[in-house]
């Protein structure tokens, strides 16, 4: 998931200036795309390194009472990872549109 996402995102940006120049690509990329992308690319890595731990310390220690300490860890910290995620969405959707409005004149 986090390749998938930086390969997308990588891709992405590289076809807007591409497309639109250096000047024009870094203003839409700038005013689009980075606000949320900058919350949301953290939170990912932050998730898959609680994952990662989560199954090492699963492999590690088989004992039943530190497993049940260890998932209810990552659930507390996915949760508030997934509030999170769920600003970040809510900046997506309408404070990057708007400023997105907002420079489409300079474009």
């Amino acid at each position: 998931m986090v390749c998938y996402r930086g390969f997308t995102l990588g891709y992405s940006i590289s076809c807007i200036v591409a497309t639109l120049g250096a000047k024009n690509g870094g203003i839409f990329i700038l005013s689009s795309m980075l606000l949320q992308n900058i919350i949301f690319i953290p939170v990912l890595f932050a998730l898959s390194i609680s994952g990662i731990r989560l199954y090492k310390s699963i492999m590690k220690d088989r004992g039943k009472e530190n497993i049940k300490l260890e998932i209810l860890r990552h659930t507390i910290f996915s949760a508030i990872l997934s509030i999170m995620l769920i600003v970040a969405s809510f900046i997506e959707t309408y404070v990057s549109t708007n400023i997105f409005m907002l420079t489409l004149n300079i474009l």
